[in-house]
């Protein structure tokens, strides 16, 4: 029996593919957003010290200390500009789902949800960047800005990078809690509690089958931590809770891709990455002004997120459509975390 195209039932079947926007370090770690009025926006990072207060003598009196400073740098954030193009054979095409023949959908209408649907995936597609953005941040301290025409680097001057080397690698005999206990240390030093471990898969997968943590967590009689995976949402699995040996982790890892610049999928956390964090973190996303052409022909100044834009030529007849924006992640200490890498030899 041949198979009927043109039964409801099977044109209710089609449906549009569309993968998971998963956007857990913008929303989890940057998710104060602040709007600039000009293209460049100021960067302030804040540096807190101990104190003790001092002793004086009753007959001198009070003695000053000095407060907390900040430092401020400006920079011109990316713009992110993707566009989509609407050509006659664009109308011409059937949607998908669309019945092949006399549908009843005129061209116009058509025009009308492929604009719809173009704003969407333009959307997901600025987002997705934003997302790739603030990973980057949270693993190398600086972000590289590589596309047509543009090649820069935003150095944030984050030092909390430690690259491990073969003699400290998480094998099955590695006193990993040990290493994480004195890492975790340095941002006690700073003031920020280390609560919140996020690996990438292959790092996961040593801490999960260190020999040390298992006979650690095997004990019967104190409860030092348990390990129970659950997946949560954003593309986040909870891995258990560790409370031993120095340490006091919430465990979480987090599957993600992205394409590089060959379109291979790579992982948004670097497979061989332990970021050692503290929940009570807060980051801000920075956005910079955006500047467009009206239908005058006068430069119009937005201070917005996200800034669509529609045009058209006569010759040949095409209709774009485009959203435009300058997105930049801001950390507001730069000593609240720290990055493990190469801990194990990745396979991405």
């Amino acid at each position: 029996m041949a198979f009927n195209y043109y039964e409801p039932s099977t044109l209710r079947g089609v449906i549009k593919n569309s993968i998971p926007l998963r956007l857990f370090f913008r929303d989890r770690f940057f998710s104060n957003h602040i709007l600039f009025p000009t293209e460049q926006v100021s960067f302030e990072f804040s540096s807190a010290h101990r104190r003790l207060a001092p002793y004086v003598n009753p007959r001198i009196g009070s003695e000053s200390i000095s407060r907390d400073g900040y430092e401020v740098r400006d920079s011109r954030p990316p713009l992110v500009a993707p566009e989509r193009v609407i050509t006659n054979d664009t109308l011409m095409q059937k949607l998908l789902g669309e019945a092949p023949f006399n549908s009843g959908l005129s061209p116009e209408d058509r025009a009308a949800q492929i604009i719809a649907q173009d704003v969407i995936e333009l959307q997901d597609a600025i987002w997705r960047r934003e997302e790739y953005m603030c990973a980057r941040v949270k693993q190398d301290g600086k972000l590289y800005i590589k596309g047509n025409g543009v090649n820069a680097i935003v150095d944030y001057g984050f030092k909390n990078v430690k690259s491990i080397d073969k003699t400290e690698k998480w094998d099955e005999n590695f006193d990993i809690l040990g290493q994480l206990n004195e890492y975790s240390d340095e941002l006690l030093k700073a003031g920020f509690n280390a609560d919140m471990l996020l690996l990438g898969r292959d790092a996961a997968k040593a801490l999960l089958t260190n020999k040390k943590l298992i006979k650690l967590l095997d004990a019967r009689r104190i409860e030092l931590g348990e390990i129970r995976p659950v997946s949560l949402e954003n593309g986040v699995k909870y891995l258990g809770h560790i409370a031993t040996y120095g340490v006091d982790f919430d465990v979480y890892t987090y599957t993600e891709f992205y394409p590089d610049e060959n379109g291979d999928l790579k992982s948004i956390i670097d497979p061989e990455t332990c970021l050692i964090m503290s929940s009570t973190e807060q980051n801000s996303m920075l956005y910079g002004s955006v500047t467009l052409l009206d239908k005058n022909g006068d430069y119009m100044n937005y201070m917005e997120e996200y800034v669509p834009n529609t045009w058209f030529t006569q010759k040949p007849p095409q209709r774009f459509m485009s959203i435009s924006s300058r997105p930049l992640p801001m950390p507001h200490n730069l000593d609240s975390w720290f990055v493990l890498k190469n801990v194990v030899n990745g396979t991405d």
